[in-house]
């Protein structure tokens, strides 16, 4: 946590008990007199503890739920996780992509639209096909993810740049998080 994070300090480490492979950790950064303000969820791969994810103790831990397996999100965080078509979007078919890409492009929500390298990591929620996300790229380096709403055509109905607009339901950010690639907790999801 330390290589990642910097000065952090550690209130409490547990292994899980469904699976001794993951952990939680409660930490927040030493500087500001020592508070947990994060949760972390971490991953023994070869031998080394990984960070996984990460929110913000206020935001839910149903995130938890996209990079562990229910029981494991269960003993650790408390939360029950919805069923696994829920949790992993699948990637939108290529007449779908065109319809996406045309919406992104032409809609007044992505202004920045005409700019965008790409949009990639386009994916369909499973828990309602209705629903979509994708994240733009642009030359500078940076990414905004985008999620998607089919009423007759897609359109963008929220961005991450501007944030002009409502979020869409938690049970489609967290729907979306694993295949387009954000972490739920920024969403409150």
């Amino acid at each position: 946590m330390r290589s990642e994070q910097g000065q952090v300090a550690i209130q409490r480490v547990l292994i899980s008990t469904a699976n001794p492979s993951f952990a939680s950790m409660k930490w927040g950064f030493a500087n500001n007199g020592f508070s947990a303000l994060h949760s972390s969820l971490l991953g023994l791969t070869k031998g080394e503890w990984k960070v996984i994810w990460t929110r913000d103790l206020e935001a839910p831990a149903d995130g938890a739920c996209v990079y562990a397996p229910a029981p494991v999100a269960r003993d650790l965080f408390h939360v029950e996780c919805p069923p696994p078509a829920a949790l992993h979007a699948r990637a939108a078919t290529s007449v779908e992509r065109r319809g996406i890409l045309a919406g992104f492009r032409s809609s007044d929500l992505t202004p920045y639209a005409k700019s965008a390298l790409s949009l990639s990591h386009v994916c369909v929620s499973r828990a309602n096909r209705a629903w979509a996300g994708g994240v733009a790229r642009f030359e500078s380096g940076s990414t905004v993810y985008v999620f998607f709403k089919n009423t007759g055509g897609w359109r963008p109905v929220f961005e991450s740049l501007l944030q002009q607009a409502p979020l869409p339901p938690s049970a489609i950010v967290l729907s979306l998080a694993s295949c387009v690639g954000y972490n739920p907790a920024d969403y409150n999801a």
